[in-house]
């Protein structure tokens, strides 16, 4: 399970040096999802057993979705490096799908990779603060993220992980386990804050309501949500806030960048709009379609446009199915433990938040290599699963309790001179003792 939380811990970080360190043609990364997968087929086979949720909906979707683009890249697919191609990229979240459900198959391993997750992405705010501190000196209005990929996705990547570190503080549990969570949601809050990525913040209000409006104490997590993100927004030196309100010359120039890729991307759709212009052919391809003087040779920076201009409407229509059955997913499991603050409960919880905020988040990034996002998009079914096997868990102790034969008013008679009797022989055993 280690090699598993290892992968787990590399996902934020993209360009941490021994991660993204190539041997032969395979980053380190690489060799420790080909071990984690190597681990998932033993523990399967240890088991004997193969998850549901290998054909569960979301497997489906994914099945779906994947076909789909596979037929895409070898009818259109571009030559490029295999260990470079997009559909080799695919191909791994799909392993890391069956992996995710091989291995987190118990409560403890779910917190625990919870929890490995929120403590990458922390370290992950260390790099960017540490970064901040060493070059904002240099650079007029510096924004850190190099270790992380980019402070974009090093928000993205945040606001997965920041409403499930809250819902999890909220359950009752030792002190050094609500110590780390309280420290890596401040710690990542300041991270955020020195990013300052506007649709990174978008989606971060976007999860913020969402956890007000699931709260049972509304007034109560407003005023603490917001007393403990304003001052930190506030002080940063350049705020997501102030870029929005208040844009600079890059800031434009990078707003309108976004809109010349984003008319091209909707060129794409509208001459491609059943089978797109092909897998990971929309960089290659976008200035062939942008109408204007200003050519920009760039990714989509909006991932719903990105997939649909390379895989069509249908292709869209299945990612989005795939978002959407997760978020219902990690619902259910909400609703199975509805009363009791349980870990499945705040899981689920978290798990939706991060989602739906990323679902806005994504409207400004191309994040369908994203590894955090995929994680939490297959953590949904295990969630599910692990809250019906304890509902169902509960409901067999119910049932075996109601079926215990109930004493008779005679039996009780008897029973209670002859346990008193049977007490007072104790005594006296122990007096001559």
């Amino acid at each position: 399970m280690l090699i598993f939380y290892l992968l787990v811990s590399g996902m934020p970080l993209v360009n941490q040096p021994l991660l993204s360190h190539f041997v032969e043609q395979l980053t380190m990364m690489k060799y420790l999802g080909i071990a984690a997968l190597g681990y998932a087929f033993l523990h399967l086979a240890l088991k004997r057993a193969v998850p549901d949720g290998w054909w569960g909906s979301l497997a489906v979707l994914l099945a779906a979705f994947y076909g789909w683009a596979a037929v895409s890249y070898g009818t259109k697919g571009l030559p490029q490096p295999w260990q470079l191609s997009p559909f080799l990229s695919l191909t791994s979240f799909v392993l890391l799908f069956l992996i995710v459900l091989a291995v987190v198959d118990t409560e403890d391993r779910l917190r625990w990779t919870i929890y490995v997750a929120i403590g990458s992405v922390a370290l992950g705010s260390v790099y960017v603060v540490r970064e901040w501190l060493e070059f904002h000196a240099v650079y007029k209005d510096f924004r850190p993220g190099y270790v992380v990929g980019d402070a974009n996705y090093f928000t993205l990547s945040a606001l997965l992980c920041l409403p499930l570190a809250y819902f999890m503080l909220l359950e009752r549990r030792p002190a050094w386990e609500r110590i780390f969570l309280g420290s890596s949601i401040l710690i990542t809050l300041v991270a955020v804050a020195l990013a300052a990525s506007r649709g990174g913040f978008l989606g971060l209000v976007v999860a913020c309501l969402f956890v007000v409006w699931r709260s049972r104490h509304r007034l109560r997590n407003t005023v603490a949500i917001c007393g403990l993100m304003v001052p930190i927004l506030a002080l940063a030196p350049t705020s997501s806030v102030q870029r929005l309100l208040h844009p600079d010359y890059s800031d434009i120039a990078a707003e309108q960048d976004r809109l010349v890729v984003w008319r091209a991307g909707l060129q794409m759709i509208k001459a491609h709009p059943w089978s797109g212009i092909g897998l990971g052919n929309f960089k290659p391809e976008v200035t062939r379609y942008e109408t204007g003087p200003d050519k920009v040779d760039s990714l989509a920076h909006n991932t719903y446009i990105g997939t649909a201009a390379e895989l069509g409407v249908p292709g869209l229509g299945l990612f989005v199915a795939l978002f959407a059955d997760a978020f219902f997913l990690a619902g259910r499991a909400v609703r199975l433990a509805a009363g009791e603050v349980s870990m499945l409960r705040q899981a689920g919880l978290g798990v939706q938040a991060g989602l739906l905020g990323a679902a806005v988040g994504i409207c400004f990034l191309s994040a369908s290599t994203q590894k955090l996002l995929w994680l939490m998009l297959f953590l949904t079914p295990c969630i599910a699963r692990l809250a019906q096997l304890r509902e169902q868990a509960q409901q067999e102790a119910l049932a075996r309790a109601v079926a215990l034969p109930r004493p008779s008013e005679a039996g009780l008679a008897i029973a209670a001179p002859a346990g008193t009797l049977g007490a007072w022989a104790r005594d006296l055993g122990g007096i001559f003792r």
